[in-house]
């Protein structure tokens, strides 16, 4: 299965459905969020959010990997979750996958910047290292028109200063 892995703690919204998936050929959504899938109604919400013709699957976090690891479809896929711990987990679920889209990670009280869109909790930093020690790439972009840039060594250094 041809997929990317997104975090963006908005989940779906406009610039995914704009900016991503019609851009980018995206043919399904899977959002992977435990709380979001077991709420009729939020299911409901995100589902509408969605244009028409793009398949979406709205799984806890488990189902996502099994789902994944399972799916013989050829379609073009992006995998959304909501937190670097959901990104953790899917790819210490099996989920192969070499680099993460980081999307959105809005400003909370306690959250460091990392750029001008991309907020981090100390737990964020640890599970960020923990992806960056199995060897993924942490890319942050905003839409696919923005430039890329590749986070690895910045959130390094700023975990290393934040655990001082």
């Amino acid at each position: 299965m041809d997929f990317i892995v997104r975090i963006d703690d908005r989940l779906i919204h406009g610039q995914v459905t704009a900016g991503w998936v019609r851009p980018l050929g995206i043919q399904r959504i899977v959002l992977a969020n435990d709380k979001v899938a077991l709420d009729p109604l939020q299911r409901e919400i995100y589902s509408l959010a969605v244009p028409p013709g793009i398949e979406v699957q709205i799984l806890t976090v488990n189902e996502a990997i099994s789902y994944l690891k399972n799916s013989s479809s050829t379609k073009k896929t992006i995998v959304i979750v909501d937190s670097p711990r959901d990104a953790l987990k899917l790819v210490e679920g099996g989920i192969k996958t070499n680099t993460i889209n980081v999307g959105g990670l809005h400003y909370e009280q306690g959250k460091h910047p990392l750029t001008s869109y991309i907020f981090l909790s100390d737990n964020d930093f640890r599970d960020i290292s923990l992806l960056i020690e199995k060897g993924i790439i942490l890319e942050g972009q905003e839409i696919p028109g923005s430039p890329k840039v590749v986070l690895n060594s910045l959130i390094l250094t700023k975990f290393k200063q934040n655990t001082k």
